[in-house]
């Protein structure tokens, strides 16, 4: 049999991480190493942790020397797993019974390295029906595309993020199983997202070995206030919505380990529009920047994010030129009409003919 190293990377998460564990205890597939990495918790999931590694051999717990944060916590796990197999488990999801036995057949069948399952959610009572409506949608789209085939190639993964080109296509990972050595080939988890971290590594990994698919819901994700995706939200708003498209798409359209994912853009003839993409997004970060006060406090912190990314991402700066021709193509109407109505009096008289509207 081959091994599967389950991670679980935890941090304050006490609270739902017992049900987690024994999830992984509970596998048929047997041939397992559970791997639980702390991350410098604060409440009593180091103790629960401890409890299950005692008690059964197949638990491992490790605890980090210092806070490493959500995705170098994750790349921790990948670094310390010792199977073959790498399947995510979050500290407040679930597994079913067969779960990793199907992910694997799956994988087996498809000669795959990189296999997804469909999942279904654990709602807390307080969850807003807005956000149920878009886990509920997402999970419509993700079986529409990956269910008819039972996953997807290279180029059909490469042409549906054009779509949208920020939007999930495979889920969160402990809905995923992937082979070792897809990390090796392609690096691990990019620590310079912290919303769009798990969909950045699935473009890479799909891009090259395209992806196998399970249409049967083998996980449950949990969502409650307290998860990360919830925090990140709420307070880094900015980042999280704003800049880390951004991130992505140039990460896209820069990066080396994504050449063949451009390769296969310019085969579909549609290099052109995610360059267009970029520069429509640069423009719509720095106008929300533009605005942003500079003498509160979260004024501040944007624009201190914003010059730590372009100074990693410099074809993302927006020259005062191209931004108000950008302006001028994408404000609404309306607002181009009350722009002109406040710049016609500054325009040099050249640049006027009699009886002209304001631009």
């Amino acid at each position: 049999m081959t091994l599967v190293s389950i991670c679980i990377p935890t941090y304050n998460g006490a609270r739902y991480l017992e049900a987690s564990i024994q999830s992984a205890l509970n596998q048929s597939y047997r041939d397992l190493e559970i791997l639980i990495v702390d991350d410098c918790s604060k409440d009593e999931t180091v103790d629960v942790a401890k409890r299950f590694a005692a008690r059964d051999k197949r638990v491992r717990f490790v605890q980090n020397k210092r806070n490493l944060g959500l995705v170098g916590n994750w790349n921790r796990c990948i670094e310390l797993a010792t199977g073959a197999w790498i399947k995510f488990l979050f500290q407040d999801d679930l597994l079913q019974a067969e779960c990793v036995q199907l992910m694997l057949d799956e994988a087996e069948r498809q000669s795959a390295l990189f296999v997804a399952c469909d999942r279904e959610f654990l709602f807390e009572a307080s969850t807003d029906d807005s956000l149920r409506a878009i886990y509920a949608r997402n999970r419509s789209v993700i079986n529409a595309f990956l269910g008819p085939n039972r996953g997807a190639s290279p180029e059909a993964y490469a042409q549906r993020i054009l779509r949208r080109i920020n939007n999930n296509y495979v889920g969160e990972p402990t809905s995923t199983l992937i082979h070792r050595d897809v990390f090796q080939q392609l690096g691990l988890f990019d620590s310079e997202c912290i919303q769009l971290c798990d969909l950045e590594f699935w473009s890479r990994a799909a891009s090259h070995y395209g992806i196998a698919f399970v249409p049967q819901a083998l996980t449950t994700f949990r969502v409650h206030s307290s998860a990360t995706s919830a925090v990140n939200r709420t307070a880094h708003s900015f980042r999280s919505v704003g800049l880390e498209g951004l991130i992505l798409i140039d990460a896209y359209l820069e990066k080396e380990v994504y050449a063949h994912l451009r390769e296969l853009w310019t085969t579909l003839g549609s290099l052109a529009r995610v360059l267009i993409e970029r520069h429509h997004r640069a423009n719509e970060v720095w106008e929300y920047v533009r605005h942003a006060r500079k003498s509160s406090t979260e004024g501040r912190v944007i624009r201190g994010e914003y010059e730590v990314f372009l100074a990693r991402h410099p074809r993302c700066r927006v020259s005062r030129s191209d931004h108000l021709k950008w302006l001028a193509r994408s404000l609404p109407l309306r607002y181009k009409f009350r722009l002109g109505q406040a710049l016609n009096p500054l325009l040099p008289r050249a640049f006027k003919r009699e009886g002209s509207r304001p631009l």
